[in-house]
């Protein structure tokens, strides 16, 4: 079974300031593939393409593969697009039916998406590819952080700071978890983007 997202681009905002950091390597590559919806990838599309033509049978044309969104719609196919109207996360179930009698035979995929909405930010022009990056915590009035996971071209670091040197120039898209909490909360893991533009040498 194979479950895409659909990419649409994403512009985003957080601040941020550049000072000293010592470059730290950690645990976040686990934060990040256990959190998807911080991944800047999987942000910003309201659309779904679902696709098991390459893992279900399909012999016998007999058979008819049904949708459910979990928002009231239904589609039919082993590979369809589907747009819903809200982000948020949605239960959706494939059916296999009989088509002379309208019964279902059996479940094929039960699972549930979550759509995440983009986050806007700003992007920060530098004229040199190695950076420090300091985790602002006015950005997020209320939270306080206790663990920070940062994600720079498929690098992963941890800590309130951290240096980087960029490979290549032009924009650069920077990932950044938290795991913390409030007052009112503990244990909540949020994340934002921010962006950074590497101006060529002239």
């Amino acid at each position: 079974m194979k479950i895409k997202v659909l990419i649409l681009f994403l512009s985003i905002g957080m601040a941020t300031s550049l000072t000293y950091a010592q470059e730290v390597s950690c645990s976040a590559e686990q934060f990040f593939e256990t959190n998807q919806g911080c991944l800047g990838s999987n942000r910003g599309s309201k659309c779904l393409q679902l696709d098991v033509s390459h893992s279900l049978d399909k012999q016998g044309k007999e058979f008819v593969y049904s949708w459910n969104f979990g928002d009231g719609h239904s589609q039919e196919g082993l590979l369809t697009e589907y747009c819903f109207a809200e982000y948020g996360s949605y239960f959706i179930t494939l059916d296999l039916i009989d088509a002379k009698t309208k019964m279902v035979i059996r479940n094929e995929l039960s699972t549930t998406v979550t759509l995440w909405p983009p986050v806007t930010y700003q992007v920060d022009t530098l004229t040199q590819h190695i950076a420090n990056f300091e985790y602002n915590k006015d950005e997020f009035p209320g939270f306080t952080a206790s663990d920070i996971y940062w994600r720079i071209e498929d690098e992963f670091y941890c800590g309130p700071t951290v240096r980087h040197t960029f490979k290549k120039d032009g924009f650069h898209l920077i990932e950044i978890g938290m795991i913390g909490g409030s007052e009112e909360r503990q244990n909540q893991t949020g994340c934002t983007l921010m962006g950074v533009y590497i101006k060529p040498t002239q």
